[in-house]
């Protein structure tokens, strides 16, 4: 094969590689609607286009032929591809079947098997002669075929697809208008190119610019699909972002007038973002912040209605410069606070309960533990803390005495006098126990007419003579009832810790012997466990060894 290389072949070249480059940029973002088929399309174009460089540059007239059918592959598909592409546009999802893309294509298969077996036929070349415009142009002179089959159908095909973009107009919402046009303009150049072609006004006899054409038609679809199509998609995703946050924004200029508003924010100031735009900011509490960065709280009170907002404002800068505005972002926490505050009312509600329950606690501890008629401990209390009196004991190395009180004849003062006569008598023992032990001592009251007193500290010596007072204190106390005057006294035995016993139960098992001693030989005396009485009863009972919490 012999080539002559002309500037009208570098052209068609060119235009091949530029519909080449396109086609791969068109593949890599085939995900933007219509980008696909402007891929396949810049292929057709780039093959049609490099065919008719290589017949331009072809000086033999069998080779012009050859690379003129390899042309049809690329003549022939760019309409059907053009059609497909303004079909994707229109999201016709019909068309861009399978089935659909198969049937179209059939005439154009029919049209390149009858280019390939034209010399048999001349159906769609019928003559060839040099072009007198020289540049090795030669001049195709078409049969019948070529006008039905060739031109007819892509010329179908580029009225179907441009009708498709005129459609768009209406299709698409208004800011996609100014692309729908765009892209108009860019599919007339190839029915210009092709008319001058087929008429044959076109200076350069024989030269078709229809590949050229749509090479220029890549480029401008290429530029609005791939890049208009974001440079109105971004603003306005952003834009209908601005409008949905749930967040009020408000921008306003130095002079605190608004310049933009979301609906968010509109409702918090209860006007339409319409009537707000171009106003003087006059809500007091967001202009005492407007001009402070970071998080704020600021309450809005309207009528009837009270919102409490975090107020975050911004300043709007762009590539690092500040513009001079401030961007205020509105999040209304008033539910938030609301919910805060019914935890803390409830939070409160919990506490005061706790506190009452606590309290009922105490008291009815202190009522478990107190007897109720005299005021006195009970036996439990005892228990609970005998155990740890006797540990301290033996920790320190100190004795203790334990005191069993029993009043004598009680039951002959409630048969006799009654039972509220019988109760006196009970609280002005108990009374008088209170007020001469110490406060280290445990005064109880075990029930009926029988008290217990532990004395810590205190030996059998130091114990007698102290319970020996409380008996003569007692025994001196009168008590009038209708006009009857009558005296009582009690009986007491003492067991000491550690010589007749370590435990509760052996202290008030020795304790009760020595009572039951005291009563067999008289009452109202105090007597010690497995000591005779005679031994203390000349022991001097002196006042200095008494402990009177009297005044």
């Amino acid at each position: 094969m012999s080539f002559v290389f002309t500037t009208i072949s570098a052209t068609a070249g060119l235009a091949a590689l530029s519909a080449a480059t396109i086609g791969i940029l068109a593949w890599e973002r085939r995900q933007v609607t219509g980008a696909r088929w402007l891929a396949w399309l810049m292929l057709a174009v780039t093959i049609w286009a490099g065919s008719a460089m290589l017949e331009l540059s072809s000086s033999m007239l069998r080779e012009k032929i050859f690379w003129s059918k390899l042309e049809y592959l690329g003549t022939l598909s760019a309409p059907v591809l053009f059609f497909l592409l303004a079909a994707d546009y229109n999201q016709l999802d019909k068309a861009l079947r399978l089935r659909s893309i198969a049937m179209l294509f059939l005439i154009p298969l029919l049209s390149l098997a009858l280019a390939i077996s034209n010399e048999r036929h001349g159906l769609i070349w019928s003559s060839y002669q040099p072009s007198p415009s020289g540049y090795n142009l030669l001049i195709f002179n078409h049969g019948p075929l070529f006008w039905l089959l060739v031109a007819g159908y892509s010329y179908l095909m580029m009225l179907l697809g441009s009708l498709l973009l005129l459609r768009t107009l209406h299709f698409y919402p208004p800011h996609y208008r100014g692309q729908s046009l765009i892209l108009m303009l860019g599919a007339i150049v190839p029915w210009a190119g092709n008319l001058l072609y087929l008429s044959g006004n076109i200076p350069l006899r024989g030269l078709d610019p229809t590949p050229l054409c749509f090479a220029i038609t890549g480029m401008v679809f290429a530029f609005d699909l791939l890049y208009l199509r974001m440079l109105y998609v971004v603003p306005i995703a952003r834009g209908n972002a601005f409008n949905a946050m749930g967040d009020g924004i408000v921008v306003i200029d130095p002079n605190k007038t608004v310049l933009d508003i979301n609906p968010a924010a509109a409702n918090l100031f209860g006007k339409p973002a319409a009537v707000l735009c171009g106003q003087p900011l006059q809500i007091a509490a967001l202009l005492a912040v407007a001009d402070q960065d970071g998080a704020h709280q600021v309450e809005l009170n309207g009528p009837g209605s009270r919102a409490i907002l975090e107020v975050r404002a911004f300043p709007i800068r762009e590539s690092g410069v500040t513009l001079g505005g401030r961007m205020l972002v509105l999040r209304d926490i008033s539910r938030q606070r609301r919910a805060e505050e019914a935890l803390h009312q409830a939070y409160m509600q919990l506490k005061n309960r706790i506190d009452e329950i606590e309290t009922l606690q105490d008291t009815l501890r202190e009522q478990a533990l107190h007897d109720p008629l005299t005021g006195l401990y009970n036996r439990r209390y005892l228990e609970e803390t005998l155990s740890r009196e006797i540990s301290r004991a033996e920790r320190e190395q100190q004795p203790l005495t334990f005191a069993l009180i029993d009043l004598d004849n009680f039951k002959g003062v409630n048969d006799r006098y009654g039972h509220m006569a019988g109760d006196q008598v009970l609280c002005a023992l108990a009374d008088l126990l209170r007020r001469h032990c110490r406060q280290a001592d445990i005064v109880c009251r075990l029930g009926g007419e029988e008290f217990i007193v532990v004395l810590p500290a205190a030996d059998q010596r130091n114990g007698w003579m102290r319970l020996e007072m409380l008996r003569r204190r007692f025994s001196d106390l009168r008590y009038r009832v209708e006009g009857v005057e009558f005296s009582s006294t009690f009986s007491c035995g003492i067991a000491c810790y550690p010589s007749d016993g370590n435990s509760f139960a052996k202290l008030y098992q020795l304790a009760d012997m020595a009572l039951y001693e005291a009563k067999a030989h008289g009452k109202n005396q105090v007597r010690l466990h497995g000591n005779p009485l005679q031994e203390l009863t000349d022991i001097p009972l002196l006042q200095a060894h008494m402990v009177s919490k009297e005044p």
